[in-house]
């Protein structure tokens, strides 16, 4: 049986994580609108999609380990 309890370690190392990816997400959107290679430029979507993916996947899971500390 998987855990869904998280240490207070785990978040705040998620949250770092959050703001890295964020960041980078930040930089690939800014750079997609500048790759003229359709190759380049279909890899650079691709890489934003998966990442806006990821981010949603761990703001869910830092928004349910919020709640776990409130209680």
């Amino acid at each position: 049986m998987q855990s869904t309890q998280f240490g207070v370690h785990e978040v705040v190392d998620l949250r770092e994580v959050v703001n890295f990816k964020a960041a980078c997400l930040t930089e690939a959107k800014e750079r997609a609108t500048r790759v003229k290679n359709p190759e380049l430029k279909a890899l650079v979507e691709q890489s934003i999609q998966q990442g806006t993916m990821s981010l949603k996947k761990m703001n869910a899971i830092l928004t349910q380990s919020a709640g776990q500390i409130e209680q």
